[in-house]
């Protein structure tokens, strides 16, 4: 038998949007797009039809250090909702991989203009 996702040990959907809605209102924004987000990086059944992150974040010039201060609010949320320390490193491993999609405005330097053109 196969072991649950990520989404299953996390309780689905409505656990999930309650998270997002927890953390959207420490850091107000999209909160549908985040639960869409979030679910489907779980590995839910949910498809993000939001824009590429890069895109979305880009002229916002989020630097790394902003990131990683959302990205503690995220564990405090998770912390908040007393999500396991497995599931809750998962979620924030997932997070992380998401740093320099999301900071790419921050440091043009870095980018690759080729898929600008």
């Amino acid at each position: 038998m196969a072991e649950p996702t990520l989404y299953e040990r996390l309780g689905g959907i409505f656990a999930i949007a309650a998270v997002v809605d927890n953390f959207s209102d420490r850091l107000p924004g999209l909160k549908w797009l985040r639960t869409l987000w979030l679910a489907a990086l779980a590995g839910g059944p949910f498809q993000y039809t939001g824009r590429e992150l890069r895109d979305a974040h880009f002229d916002l010039r989020i630097s790394p250090a902003v990131f990683d201060e959302v990205a503690a609010e995220l564990s405090n949320t998770l912390d908040h909702f007393q999500v396991p320390e497995p599931e809750k490193g998962e979620v924030l491993g997932a997070f992380a991989g998401w740093r320099g999609e999301v900071t790419a405005g921050a440091d043009p330097e870095a980018v690759n203009w080729r898929r600008w053109r």
